[in-house]
């Protein structure tokens, strides 16, 4: 099922039991399977020079089951996602960036790199360029009806989830990467304190399996902990400077070829005031 219990269950058998609870080989494993593949994600984290071969100790149904989750097609972001035991539903790309991002900064694995113009590359590869690829797009739109985040969905199973079905035509942004960026930004900062397994940290905040049934579980706070980390003001700033590293990447995305700084601070205002107010609101309990 596509639950967050099974991608616990591929965790522990990658992170475990011979590796001393590493999260190294989970980070290097989703960007080999298409974690990574936008260019400002690139940027940020580079991408994977070799296809991975199952490794030892991960059946083929799981096998099969991370490559749908993780290779990853702008067209259907949703097929990225799985159902968390909060109820709610979790794209696992922007999850999962935030988490390699977290860790990279906490000083496990490569340093990352300096972005110029200068960006955070925890929100870049999260949600900044996300939202300001979607909202360039709505602008370029018939009369600027495109929707630029959203909508929400629904499961077949919510016992044994196996599809996700938008409810209407999907944007860049349907809410279940809205909830995994706000997630692997909520992580990733807490990563850069010091790295953690990967299965530890997602078991810890989503109450999977620690006897948290009676309290609600850390990802229910969402909204109130991405708020206090990125206000409105910041995450503007963070998707005009996105937007400004993607116009120095060659070949330059063709949505920012004729765009001007003027237009790029308008979207980048409008895109964080629209964000903010759907997702993030006045902070609190998030479904």
């Amino acid at each position: 099922p596509r639950h967050m219990d099974s991608l616990l269950d591929i965790l522990d058998a990658l992170e475990f039991p011979t590796r001393g609870g590493s999260p190294g080989p989970a980070m290097a494993l989703g960007r080999g399977l298409g974690l990574c593949s936008t260019p400002g994600c690139r940027a940020v984290l580079a991408e994977s020079l070799s296809t991975p071969e199952r490794p030892p100790g991960v059946t083929s149904g799981q096998w099969q089951l991370l490559t749908e989750l993780l290779c990853h097609d702008p067209a259907t972001p949703e097929r990225g996602a799985v159902l968390a035991p909060d109820g709610s539903t979790v794209a696992l790309g922007p999850l999962l960036a935030g988490i390699e991002v977290g860790l990279r900064s906490g000083g496990f694995g490569r340093p990352l790199p300096t972005l110029d113009p200068p960006a955070d590359p925890l929100l870049a590869v999260t949600i900044a360029e996300a939202l300001g690829t979607s909202f360039l797009l709505a602008e370029a739109g018939d009369n600027n009806a495109t929707a630029a985040l959203g909508p929400d969905g629904c499961w077949d199973d919510v016992e044994n989830p196996q599809n996700y079905t938008l409810r209407g035509p999907p944007s860049p942004v349907p809410d279940p990467v809205a909830i995994g960026a706000m997630d692997g930004v909520v992580l990733g900062a807490q990563l850069a304190r010091g790295p953690l397994p990967v299965a530890e940290l997602l078991r810890g905040y989503y109450g999977t399996g620690n006897g948290s049934e009676a309290r609600r579980p850390p990802s229910s706070y969402r909204r109130r902990d991405f708020g206090a980390l990125v206000g409105q003001g910041r995450l503007e700033k963070e998707v005009a400077a996105v937007l400004g590293v993607l116009r120095t990447l060659s070949p330059t995305p063709e949505l920012l070829r004729d765009v001007g700084t003027q237009e790029v601070a308008a979207v980048a205002r409008r895109a964080a005031r629209e964000f903010s107010e759907r997702y993030v609101g006045t902070g609190g309990v998030a479904p």
